[in-house]
Formats: structure tokens, C-alpha cells, sequence
């Protein structure tokens, strides 16, 4: 491996884009509908055009982790879906979601270089009228919300001055390999876009555990393996004054937001720690209307941190 692991924003994103292809979230657009508004709010408030296509499917990864079905599926299924966005839009490829990010990466990564698995796939996505040629790169809104922070900060209209921020970074972000910006052990880069949002940044020991679902145990083992696991890290969260926690991941959202109350009804907490994703946490600074954010979607109700910055009674 020649490629660094960690790089800058710069680095990662050499090209401020005008343009860009939004990879949709099967879990964000139906457990978290106000995600994908955020993001695009944020993007359109950053003077990026966004554009979406209903053909483009999901990024087969879920089912691919739980053994569903072996790796050819999933190797074209992806090769479709970024063939589409050569073919349409000649654009590159952002993601709001972890798991769409990390499964769109590492299975380009294992066709483009192995041509017995890209012939494979262009044979079978090649009767709908595609060809994959592996031009679109794939990058998470989150580099781009980084790479733009100064930006950001002078777009800031409602300041979250006083608010206690976590992070959860989740795993298939930081697991990568190379070309990320931060290190998996002690990321910062979200604490600092906190701070450009006037918010308070807090470390808490069990910040860096996972969500625990691994996307097949939120199925299978709930009770005896997710929820201890979850009370643990909200135990320390808690300890530290955390008063929101914000995700990168629809899928850990789900899991740090929808076992709350499930915790609370086996003696665990109750903890009332809000979870949203980062995308709608810029948004709400950047003054989009509170209606449109999406909170109603929580189990865990945001309207504390609402009250708190004054923007309800």
C-alpha cells in the first residue's frame, strides 16, 4: 500500500465541484426523510447544484453483510448504479451515508482492479444499456462539508452557541484504508465543525465505539448484544454533559436514536440524548426552516436543544 491513509481535505477533494451526483440512502430517505433535504440545503446554500436519479438503486450493502447473497451481485449492482452516473451526468459520486460510502468505495476499489470482475459486471449490466468505465470517484458530504468549513462559518445564522455536541463517526468511514481525513483512533474533524457552528465540542471516553448493529445484529441480537453495548457508550456520553449527538450514518442514527426508548423500558438511562445527522445539525445554523429539518422523524425528541438556542418555547 503506497497511497497515505490520512490526507487533507485539499488533498481529497482537489476540485471544489459546481455539480454532483447525490447517492440516496435507502435507511435516510425512509427512517430519516429530513437528512437528504439537510444535505441538500446545505450543498445548494454552498452554491453546489445537486442532482438525483429515481433509477439509482441501493447500494446493495445491506444484504451483502448479512450473507444474503454473495459478492457478484453486490459488485453489479455497483457497477450499475456509478455506471449510470457516468453515463448521465459525467459527475462525481457523494454519499451521505457510512455504509452507502464504504460499501460504493471498496467495491469499485475491488473493479477497478480486477477485470475479471468488471467484465463480469458490464457483461450482466450491459443488457440494460450500461457500461461501467470507472470515472465517477465516490466521496462522502462530509469531506465537502469539511473542505468548505470556512464557508460554512460565514453562512452561520443561528449560531449553537452553549449546545454540548458528540460525534459519532461510525466505522465504515474511518475503517477505510487511505485517502480519509482523520485518524480512526482520534478524529477531530467534526469537532472543529462544531466549533465553526458556535457549539461546544465534547469528548467522551466510548465515543469511538460503534453502534452496534453491524447492520445484521439490530435484526438478530438486540436485547443480549446491541443494547448493553448502546448503554455503555450513552453511560459516558452522559457522564461528559453530552446534550446532542450528531452521525454521518442514517444507520447508526437509527441505532443511537430508535433503542433509546427501548433502553429506558429495561431500567437503562433513561439518557434523552438526541441523535441527528450532521448534515441537518449545519442546516439547522445555516437558518433552514425548523419544519423542514426533519425532527419529527426522532424517537429521542430534539425539542430540548430547540428550547435551548430559543428557537421554540
Amino acid at each position: 500500500m503506497t497511497q497515505k491513509r490520512v490526507i487533507k481535505a485539499e488533498e481529497r477533494i482537489p476540485q471544489i465541484p459546481e455539480k454532483l451526483f447525490l447517492f440516496r440512502s435507502c435507511t435516510g430517505s425512509m427512517e430519516y426523510p429530513g437528512t437528504e433535504h439537510c444535505v441538500e440545503f446545505v450543498l445548494k446554500k454552498l452554491g453546489i447544484e445537486v442532482v438525483k436519479d429515481p433509477d439509482q438503486t441501493c447500494c446493495s450493502g445491506y444484504i451483502l453483510t448479512c450473507s444474503g447473497y454473495p459478492a457478484e451481485p453486490s459488485l453489479a449492482v455497483t457497477a450499475r448504479n456509478l455506471a449510470m452516473v457516468e453515463q448521465r451526468y459525467g459527475l462525481d459520486t457523494y454519499c451521505f451515508c457510512n455504509g452507502c460510502f464504504g460499501y460504493n468505495t471498496e467495491l469499485k476499489h475491488i473493479i477497478d482492479h480486477n477485470p475479471d470482475y468488471k467484465k463480469m459486471a458490464n457483461d450482466l449490466i450491459g443488457q440494460w444499456g450500461y457500461h461501467y468505465q470507472g470515472k465517477t470517484q465516490v466521496y462522502h458530504v462530509q469531506e465537502l462539508y469539511y473542505l468548505l468549513l470556512d464557508r460554512i462559518k460565514e453562512l452561520v445564522v443561528r449560531p449553537l452557541n452553549g449546545l454540548r455536541i458528540a460525534s459519532h463517526y461510525g466505522c465504515h468511514y474511518l475503517a477505510q484504508q487511505y485517502g480519509i481525513l482523520d485518524e480512526g483512533d482520534l478524529p477531530t474533524f467534526h469537532e472543529e465543525i462544531y466549533q465553526a457552528l458556535g457549539a461546544t465540542p465534547v469528548f467522551y471516553k466510548e465515543r469511538r465505539m460503534c453502534c452496534a448493529y453491524a447492520v445484521g445484529r439490530g435484526f438478530t441480537h438486540p436485547e443480549n448484544v446491541v443494547q448493553p453495548h448502546l448503554a455503555r457508550k450513552f453511560d459516558s456520553a452522559k457522564e461528559e454533559g453530552v446534550e446532542l449527538i450528531t452521525t454521518t450514518c442514517p444507520g447508526c442514527n437509527v441505532a443511537l436514536d430508535r433503542e433509546q426508548p427501548k433502553l429506558a423500558k429495561r431500567g437503562f438511562g433513561p439518557y434523552d440524548i438526541p441523535v441527528i445527522d450532521l448534515g441537518q445539525l449545519i442546516a439547522l445554523a445555516l437558518g433552514a426552516p425548523l419544519e423542514e429539518i426533519g425532527f419529527n422523524a426522532n424517537s429521542t425528541p430534539v425539542e430540548p436543544v430547540l428550547k435551548k438556542l430559543g428557537l421554540i418555547k
